[in-house]
């Protein structure tokens, strides 16, 4: 199985990924594409189980279904934010040369620091305690 998503399919995903959860007409409407046209795509993210759906019972007839990213299906979405610190810290690990280790280090806690410091700093003393710390920066 490719890892390759078809635009179609990535618009679809991220569509899922936004509202969670739509049915068949609403994701054809956002598209601007026919039912037909969804339904495909969606017979396709079936098969590759990066979406699920869930029957909606409203009395007599045919239900209504509403579909919603799997797991596999966030992942594909590009949504997982943890996934790409996990990433550079192992590549820089990975790295041969000590010097570059450090010195990117180095970049990425300037960077940080200063991002972190300059709404404090341009605080009033009273409105420093009130500021909120991200919560990896205290347990270094």
């Amino acid at each position: 199985m490719s890892s390759q998503v078809p635009t179609s399919d990535s618009e679809l995903l991220d569509l899922l990924r936004i509202a969670r959860t739509l049915s068949v007409s609403e994701l054809s409407d956002a598209m601007e594409v026919t039912p037909t046209a969804v339904r495909q795509r969606l017979v396709r993210l079936l098969a590759q189980h990066a979406i699920q759906r869930e029957a909606m019972r409203h009395g007599r007839g045919r239900p209504k279904h509403r579909y919603s990213l799997t797991a596999d299906g966030l992942s594909r979405t590009g949504s997982n934010l943890t996934d790409l610190p996990v990433t550079l810290s192992q590549e820089i690990r990975q790295s041969n040369d000590p010097e570059v280790r450090r010195e990117t280090l180095r970049q990425i806690a300037r960077t940080l620091a200063t991002s972190y410091t300059s709404p404090i700093r341009d605080a009033k003393p009273t409105e420093r305690n009130d500021r909120r710390i991200p919560a990896a920066t205290l347990e270094r």
